[in-house]
């Protein structure tokens, strides 16, 4: 019942994102636009979407504490990236930590669940940077520098919260020590071993050069996603404009968020045309070109997730069915004990 209702929601979300994006845009000009596109600039567009990912699977290793070779933390990265256009839920990180466990010596669920959670941070933090970097540039709406504000407060608290337990895990211990005295069911539950796992991934932390190379690795994956962005601008706008890749970028990567169909259809798609608004690319005079480009951004995205992600399967020998099975089992059984440590 409660898949139904979580698919429900997708739908909802999908329908009215889409509705919302196709308000007052006539679906022949869009048609038009994208039949005028000057589809050379997919080709640079492309081979630098592909360096954000190589840029973003080399921090990931180093996230893990080099614990996996290059080879598997961008073909285990990628896969995962492909799960997440498939399955809702974000279920491709489920799938990247299970996959880490098939490694000769296995790296435990937990710890890279814990290095994921870091990813995660560090990539929301660069999207509020970018809003930052996009108020210095021109005006931002007042609802995403807000948004910004606050997301960037409760990120900045969480990767705090983080680094402390990472340099002090006696702290950590201290902690969880005193929850079980005060709930001591959940000692069945091997909590402390867990809590060991999940520290691992939270190892690079723990030293200023880690902490650095993690900064340094983000600015560049995010700096190529949106070089990325400007450069595909090129197909529908002669003079594309910073700013307006800037927002865009931004905007589609909130919405990612969004509870929606798998693929996030609709959610994205207006995310990009409310940024490419907001820059003065998506008015009266550019409305369906920027619908044209939050398609042709979207598709491209999605392009590199399904060609790595496939070419990952393939070196990492297991199937695009095994893979989604064992998933859900994953997520069902964490779902049940969640369920059963809940239930007096």
């Amino acid at each position: 019942m409660k898949q139904w209702r979580g698919l429900l929601l997708g739908v909802i979300v999908t329908v009215v994102s889409l509705a919302l994006a196709l308000q007052q845009n006539d679906p022949g000009e869009i048609i038009h636009e994208l039949s005028r596109g000057n589809y050379i600039y997919i080709i640079p567009g492309l081979l630098i979407l592909y360096l954000a990912l190589a840029l973003r699977a080399y921090r990931w290793k180093l996230l893990l504490n080099n614990r996996i070779d290059y080879g598997h933390s961008f073909n285990i990265m990628n896969t995962g990236y492909f799960l997440n256009t498939l399955l809702p839920l974000r279920l491709g990180e489920v799938a990247r930590s299970f996959m880490t466990t098939r490694l000769e010596p296995p790296v435990p669920m937990f710890t890279s669940l814990s290095s994921v959670v870091v990813e995660r941070l560090s990539d929301t933090l660069a999207v509020v940077f970018l809003v930052i970097i996009a108020i210095m540039i021109g005006p931002v709406p007042p609802e995403v520098s807000r948004g910004a504000l606050t997301t960037g407060i409760l990120v900045v608290a969480g990767m705090a919260l983080m680094v402390v337990f990472a340099v002090r895990r006696d702290w950590a211990h201290r902690l969880l020590a005193f929850v079980l005295k005060l709930l001591p069911f959940l000692e069945r539950f091997g909590l402390t071993s867990m809590m060991d796992r999940v520290l691992d991934g939270l190892t690079p932390l723990a030293s200023l050069r880690g902490a650095a190379s993690l900064v340094l690795w983000t600015a560049l994956s995010w700096t190529a996603s949106t070089v990325g962005g400007y450069v595909l601008m090129y197909v529908f706008f002669p003079e594309p404009t910073w700013y307006a890749a800037l927002l865009a970028i931004v905007s589609a990567a909130i919405a990612v968020a969004l509870p929606a169909l798998p693929g996030n259809v609709g959610p994205y798609e207006a995310a990009v045309i409310f940024g490419m608004t907001a820059a003065g690319l998506g008015g009266d005079q550019f409305r369906e070109r920027a619908f044209a480009y939050a398609i042709l951004l979207h598709i491209t995205n999605v392009a590199t997730y399904v060609t790595t992600g496939w070419y990952g399967l393939l070196r990492e020998n297991i199937t695009l069915g095994e893979l989604i099975r064992v998933t859900r089992q994953l997520a069902n059984r964490s779902k049940n004990n969640t369920e059963a440590q809940t239930t007096p």
